[in-house]
């Protein structure tokens, strides 16, 4: 049991939005696509839902095994919520949520008893059954998407399909509110799959992650699986903060300047010029050379507010800018100031053969 889709392909005029992507989203998982602007992720998900069709002919969606490609969206039991909430500004947060229920034709509209039933149990459901007789302009901007959500979960969909949900949001409440539907996703265990742009709030919320580029799918795995081993220099820069640095390779090591260091891969094998990728919180500072696998820098800048300390850093030898990260411990252990030189080791160092430039 599953919602999926083969070999789907859509473009915009000259523009190709997707190019032959196939994603299957197995019973009660939550996947989130991810990805920068012009993606695709946001025509996939309206191609899942059947707002836009596919347009090669053997293209295929799937809806727990049944063929919906050519349905419609308001026959495939589809919830929806969108980034702006659409909720009806004279209704109240009741009949908000019962809309999608009272419009039903009349052979399969519930009884008013069963409407109500309904609405009562998603209002204690999303924490708001205090609110039912308020209107949204009396809520908070996180109490609207609950209505929201709540209104799409009303009609019992076979799949929930959220776009950019919390992007309206500000970061207070977005974290508050995907921790709020990872653990309603636990409770129903309804198919979910949603588009956002935030790397943190995917990684959080989703069971796999789909990251998209250029309407294709780049990598597809668990938070962990991509985050620790992503498959291309594309996905590992997108998923947070990284330093490049170039550099040959020598002996199964990367010698950035006169420095070698050990590498968490062995792809690049031939003694060639090569890209590394340090994430800033695997760049170690210290005062004094601890070896030979290190290299002297200045520090540029220092600012400590917030859970980690972040510091900017020049090379010696070519002036490149790079930037390391550190524990509070770390950092008021070592007291850092600017101007002066300091010794940088790297810590899992990665390599693609994929040509990337900086």
């Amino acid at each position: 049991m599953s919602v999926e889709v083969r070999n789907v392909t859509k473009q915009f005029g000259s523009f190709t939005a997707l190019d032959h992507v196939s994603l299957k989203v197995e019973s009660g998982e939550l996947v989130a696509l991810l990805g920068p602007s012009g993606s695709g992720k946001t025509t996939l998900l309206r191609i899942i839902a059947g707002l836009e069709f596919p347009d090669l002919a053997d293209a295929t969606v799937l809806y727990y095994g049944e063929d919906v490609t050519r349905i419609p969206a308001s026959q495939r039991k589809a919830g929806f919520a969108f980034q702006h909430y659409a909720l009806f500004r004279h209704l109240s947060v009741f009949e908000n949520i019962a809309f999608g229920l009272r419009v039903r034709p009349r052979a399969t509209r519930p009884s008013e008893e069963e409407i109500r039933e309904r609405v009562n149990r998603l209002l204690k459901l999303i924490q708001l059954d205090a609110m039912a007789k308020r209107f949204p302009s009396q809520l908070s901007g996180g109490q609207r998407q609950r209505v929201a959500l709540a209104r799409a979960l009303a009609v019992e969909p076979k799949v929930l399909l959220l776009d950019e949900p919390f992007g309206a949001l500000d970061a207070k409440v977005r974290k508050e509110l995907r921790r709020w539907l990872r653990q309603l996703h636990d409770e129903i265990h309804i198919t979910t799959l949603f588009v956002t742009h935030d790397q943190e709030e995917a990684l959080e919320v989703a069971d796999r992650v789909a990251i998209l580029r250029s309407g294709k799918i780049e990598q597809i795995g668990t938070p962990e699986e991509i985050y620790d081993r992503p498959v291309s220099p594309f996905v590992y820069d997108f998923l947070g903060n990284v330093n490049l640095f170039s550099g040959r390779m020598k002996d199964g090591e990367v010698v950035i300047g006169d420095t070698s260091f050990a590498v968490t891969d062995t792809e690049r094998v031939a003694e060639t010029q090569t890209v590394a990728f340090v994430r800033p919180h695997d760049i170690h500072i210290a005062r004094t050379q601890n070896g030979a696998h290190s290299f002297p820098a200045q520090i540029v800048r220092c600012h400590a507010a917030g859970s980690v300390a972040t510091v900017d850093l020049e090379r010696l030898d070519d002036r490149v800018h790079f930037t390391a990260q550190l524990s509070k411990e770390e950092y008021q252990q070592l007291q850092p100031k600017t101007g002066e030189q300091v010794f940088v080791q790297l810590r899992n160092v990665r390599l693609f053969t994929d040509d990337y430039s900086i």
